[in-house]
């Protein structure tokens, strides 16, 4: 595991940490960091290789524990940076699977009131409930199938990605608080149709939810953080950006 820089911004902006998805890589979000408004944030994304060797996710019991190991690598890797530059709470986000540890990791960070790392707001990309994600997902000899699109991945093994299956599996409605307790408010950035995401009690009104290609074909989960759709994304996180700081 390790945490990756992707842009060095203005250190009155609060820097994004971006989990990232399924694959283990943070690549998805390179794109933030070419933007010219975007890249004025610093980003880091957290990825599952670490210098020496993929991350062992086979080892985490809940998604609770690997939202531990995250905050706990976060915390080590670049919290002293954060407090000596920054000097305030920073942005937790993550596409897919990412926003969910996301939101698993502000609330460790909540219950650290004496720690360095306070959390300004959460952004889920196409986030959904863990048992939703699960129930999309299917293990094959190329790796995760979503949707009928592979997902193969140089971060985690067959037994890794097993795994995570299995814990997401096991993270039922009664098991997951899902956007309680996070201490922050929590916008959804999405192309998916309104009750698809399984996060709907958390976003009643949908004040905080931003519905991107939803008058044009082509646009769902994979293709949103490519080159057609990456824009709006951006739009997006934009937005939850501005409100968050007013």
């Amino acid at each position: 595991m390790s945490v990756v820089p992707i842009s060095f911004g203005a250190s009155e902006n609060p820097p994004l940490i971006l989990i990232h998805d399924i694959s283990g890589s943070p690549f998805p979000y390179l794109p933030f960091g070419l933007h010219q408004v975007l890249s004025q944030y610093t980003i880091y994304g957290v990825s599952a290789l670490s210098e020496s060797s993929a991350a062992p996710a086979s080892t985490h019991t809940s998604v609770s524990a690997w939202a531990e190991a995250y905050a706990a690598l976060i915390e080590a890797e670049i919290g002293e940076e954060l407090a000596a530059q920054y000097q305030g709470p920073v942005v937790l986000g993550g596409w897919s699977l990412g926003g969910i540890l996301a939101a698993e990791i502000a609330r460790v960070f909540r219950r650290r009131s004496a720690g360095r790392i306070r959390i300004l707001g959460l952004i889920l990309l196409d986030s959904h409930a863990p048992w939703c994600l699960k129930e999309r997902m299917l293990l094959g000899p190329r790796g995760v199938e979503i949707g009928g699109v592979v997902v193969e991945s140089a971060y985690f093994t067959p037994a890794d990605m097993s795994h995570i299956i299995d814990l997401l599996g096991r993270t039922g409605q009664d098991a997951w608080p899902g956007m309680d307790d996070i201490g922050c408010p929590a916008w959804l950035i999405t192309p998916s149709a309104a009750g698809a995401n399984g996060l709907e009690q958390w976003f009643p009104d949908n004040r905080r939810v931003r519905r991107i290609g939803q008058d044009s074909e082509g646009c769902d989960h994979f293709s949103m953080m490519k080159a057609e759709w990456i824009e709006q994304v951006i739009e997006g996180v934009l937005d939850a950006l501005k409100e968050m700081r007013t």
